[in-house]
């Protein structure tokens, strides 16, 4: 029985090989088990978790296909719901002791039965010649890379803190599928309570729920997140109240379940749980309390109204054009129910704030900025102790008032209650760019990036921050960075195009370009980039954005980008004209963009510079860049 039981789950991966994001949820429903079912008699039975076992059955799989196929590395591991090439070889690697390609060219020594491929003595003897051979020049590397780190790359250290953690997505044990938002609530709100704790480094919301309904190892998620714990979830329903089910988990050197707990509550009682949560994993890991000795505000809330809060913040988390304005219709409704829960409010500010990036109306964009700082001013008065209060406010002043320095404070005095919110550290990059401090505006971005490293949106920040130090060598790999784990993210496939550009690398611009146009299915512009020279390209883009008035367009300072890219300074200066007359919340740190070196002599630049507030050196040191490339 239990070998039919394996193999009508080996039968049940195999037909969704292809499927990156199989879940176990999925698999359970197809074996007719629950999830906490299917989980332990794999266990029982394999010794193994769930995640072991379908990552095994999917590189047995690709070792079939390499041995019998002509296939490329890259092809195959797609084929087996890899989406990452790389990572792909890696687990390869760690599986069977050997690269695909070495894989591919040993013939049948390797293994005997494919469908149990277990490294032999071969491999094992292979690893040690090779370590053998490898030691003198890993020293020589890793000492490399440390003299060089030192003396070149300084202002890529962070501050190290005693430990570092991602809370995963937790899981919804519930029949209703429609308390999803719920539950993702609760993995935040536990994510964002621990943020506090100035003694551990924790894992933005954003990187961690990327992991939901993957089937990666605990070793392999700490590894990419680069964390020392993970803490797994689970939340049961039952009438008025909930049970939430919690486990610490230390993957490295080898699994450990640190500390496990469950908890009855009241559903109006929740944020009470999620303190007890947080405060008893900082105590598992010895980490400190709260180094500023603050009390956090622990919220009674009416049930209906925390309801339509979290459903408000689930649809703020998607960054959706389609998604804001029911995010604020939700939130509205949370407040009129109960207008005492001051995270509410602050949602509600950083949604007329993001709101802002998806309406072409220029004149509707003031009342949105007036409505955010209404709503971020009731929250301070509701609780002066709320870190992401006075980052969005911050947030606020730096957008929509260009108030650099005061935006500083406040984003500085968020920091000390939430010390791991990403995009606090973000908005400081801002400001030391906006003041002309490249050193420290990449430093914030990639303490940034540390806190969130699976973030597109601040991976993509910290390339565009080293293109306008005119480190295009270094840009270029952030963005390939991301382009790996993001490989379809339009906005590091349009910088990496821009920085090509400038750099004088013509066609790989073209190429950057042709795969945007393609994901957005643009296919004209795609015949355009493939039969024309870039200049004339271009000026077919500017053709159609400038098609329709009013002449603004939707995003002007993209409009100037390109017209500096075919050397026309008064029209990129018009459309930076009009940016600040609708006082685009982006103006200020754009003016730093390498595509406008070129008109930093020019008096009206100079203007802009002065009226945005921002200090920028017009005798920069970078080199004008050349505008007469040819194809």
């Amino acid at each position: 029985m239990d070998d039919i039981f394996l193999n009508n789950i080996r039968q049940s991966i195999l037909k969704h090989i292809k499927e990156e994001k199989f879940s176990i949820n999925q698999l359970a429903s197809e074996v007719g088990l629950s999830r906490s079912q299917l989980l332990r008699k794999i266990k029982s039975l394999t010794g193994k978790s769930a995640n072991h076992l379908i990552r095994k059955i999917r590189l047995e799989e690709a070792a079939k296909l390499i041995k019998n196929s002509d296939y490329t590395a890259s092809e195959i591991s797609y084929l087996v719901g890899f989406s990452s090439p790389s990572y792909f070889s890696k687990c390869f690697l760690d599986r069977f002791g050997f690269t695909p390609g070495e894989f591919k060219n040993q013939g049948g020594d390797i293994i005997n039965s494919i469908t149990n491929l277990e490294v032999t003595q071969k491999v094992h003897q292979k690893k040690l010649s090779q370590l053998f051979y490898t030691i003198p020049v890993i020293i020589i590397a890793v000492v490399g890379y440390f003299l060089y780190s030192n003396s070149i790359n300084q202002l890529k250290e962070t501050k190290l803190q005693s430990a570092s953690i991602a809370i995963l997505p937790f899981l919804n044990l519930s029949d209703n599928e429609d308390q999803e938002y719920f539950v993702d609530g609760i993995t935040e709100a536990i994510t964002l309570d621990l943020s506090k704790f100035d003694a551990l480094r924790v894992i933005s919301r954003t990187s961690s729920m990327s992991y939901k309904g993957g089937v990666k190892l605990s070793s392999d998620i700490a590894h990419e997140l680069n964390v020392d714990y993970l803490l797994e979830g689970s939340v049961l329903f039952g009438g008025d109240s909930i049970k939430v089910i919690v486990q610490l988990i230390k993957p490295f050197p080898e699994e450990k379940h640190i500390w496990q707990e469950s908890y009855h509550q009241k559903y109006e009682n929740i944020l009470q749980l999620v303190s007890s949560v947080s405060n008893q994993i900082s105590k598992e890991i010895n980490a400190k309390v709260s180094p500023f000795d603050i009390v956090p505000n622990i919220y009674k809330v009416d049930t209906e109204s925390y309801t339509y809060y979290l459903k408000g913040r689930h649809l703020w988390n998607q960054q959706s054009d389609k998604t804001m304005i029911s995010c604020i219709e939700n939130l509205q409704k949370s407040i009129k129910l109960d207008s005492s829960f001051a995270p509410a409010h602050v949602t509600l500010a950083e949604a007329y704030i993001t709101l802002n990036k998806f309406i072409n109306n220029n004149e509707e964009k003031p009342l949105n900025r007036e409505k955010s700082r209404n709503a971020i001013k009731k929250a301070l008065e509701l609780d002066n102790n709320l870190a992401a209060a006075y980052i969005t406010k911050g947030n606020i002043l730096g957008k929509c008032d260009w108030n650099w320095k005061e935006m500083k404070n406040l984003v500085e005095k968020g920091l000390k209650l939430d010390p791991n919110n990403a995009y606090g550290h973000k908005l400081l990059s801002d400001y030391y760019l906006l003041n002309n401090n490249f050193d420290m505006a990449i430093k914030e971005a990639l303490v940034a990036e540390k806190l969130d490293p699976m973030n597109p949106f601040i991976g993509t920040w910290v390339g565009i921050i080293y293109s306008m130090a005119n480190d295009y060598e270094q840009s270029i790999k952030q963005y390939h960075k991301v382009l790996e784990i993001f490989p379809n993210y339009g906005s590091a496939l349009s910088e990496l195009g821009f920085v090509h550009y400038l750099n004088g690398q013509i066609n790989d611009s073209k190429n950057s370009f042709i795969k945007l146009q393609e994901i957005r299915g643009n296919y004209e512009m795609v015949k355009a980039y493939k039969e024309e020279p870039m200049e004339n390209v271009f000026r077919f883009w500017l053709s159609g954005v400038k098609a329709e008035e009013p002449k603004y367009c939707s995003y002007p300072i993209l409009t100037a980008q390109v017209h500096m890219l075919i050397d026309e300074k008064e029209e990129a200066l018009e459309y930076l004209e009009i940016a600040y007359k609708y006082r685009f919340e982006y103006l200020p740190t754009m003016l730093f963009r390498p595509e406008f070196k070129n008109l930093h002599i020019e008096s009206r630049f100079k203007r802009l510079v002065n009226k945005t507030g921002v200090t920028m050196n017009t005798n920069f040191h970078m080199k004008p860049f050349d505008t007469n490339f040819k194809d």
